[in-house]
């Protein structure tokens, strides 16, 4: 029972009864190739081939990535013979400012992009885990995500940018981010007046205070304030914030003034 333990150990599990009734010889035949599989054994000649084969199962499928053995190698279970990796998934690591983690949670939607690629070879994939514990060093806190890569794109090591959505908001109002101003209480934009392009009206911007979000290249979500189609001062708005701290010295804050 012993020897049947050990061989299940070793992945070549047998039915020890079936092989009682056989032969000395046709124990040992069997025995040499045991947990091989028959297309490696069928052109093999027992005659000319050891006894000492034991088959190496790798737990997950794979493919070899690193070998640190050669034929004819005597080895022993001590040493790590082979390295397999399933490369079509691949883990992604990003280090995310400590103060920034309080957005993050599991199965938030991961981008990533090797460098030196192009914004069209972008990844998706998903956080699986968030570290417990901040860098010593450098105070920032590993997440990683799952990527898909089924056509091998991704390389293990490598480098490039990952970008973690906390929101996915495809109808959003965003405006250059040069547009939006702090006015020490408050953010706010100028809206041209609604009758600004009638013939006979005054030619004036109302200052509207608003709620930003996200700033990402160069423009800023708008989260209340604004509403869709309206006409906000972009380039020549920093004349208008002038004009508006002059105009309040003294005043307190323009938010509480209204338009």
């Amino acid at each position: 029972m012993s020897a049947q333990q050990t061989l299940i150990n070793l992945g070549m599990p047998i039915e020890w009864h079936a092989w009682q009734e056989l032969s000395t010889d046709e124990v040992a035949r069997r025995m040499q190739f045991l947990g091989l599989p028959r297309e490696i054994v069928e052109p093999l000649d027992p005659a000319a081939t050891t006894s000492n084969l034991i088959g190496i199962k790798s737990p997950l499928d794979g493919v070899v990535v690193e070998r640190n053995a050669v034929a004819g190698e005597v080895v022993d279970n001590t040493r790590t013979l082979f390295v397999v990796a399933d490369t079509s998934r691949m883990w992604l690591t990003l280090d995310v400012r400590q103060e920034e983690t309080r957005l993050l949670s599991l199965g938030q939607q991961v981008r990533f992009r090797e460098s030196g690629t192009a914004e069209s070879d972008e990844v998706q994939g998903k956080v699986v885990w968030i570290s417990t514990a901040a860098d010593a060093h450098t105070r920032t806190v590993k997440i990683r995500a799952d990527l898909p890569n089924a056509d091998g794109r991704l390389r293990a090591n490598t480098f490039g940018t990952g970008r973690i959505v906390l929101r996915d908001e495809p109808k959003a109002i965003v405006v250059p981010s040069e547009a939006v101003h702090w006015e020490g209480c408050c953010h706010v934009v100028f809206v041209r007046d609604k009758k600004y392009l009638d013939a006979d009206s005054p030619k004036y911007y109302r200052i509207r205070k608003v709620r930003p979000g996200v700033t990402e290249n160069g423009v800023t979500e708008i989260i209340a304030g604004l509403a869709p189609g309206e006409v906000i001062a972009n380039k020549g708005s920093n004349v208008l914030a002038a004009q508006l701290l002059k105009s309040k010295l003294g005043e307190g804050c323009a938010c509480a003034h209204g338009h």
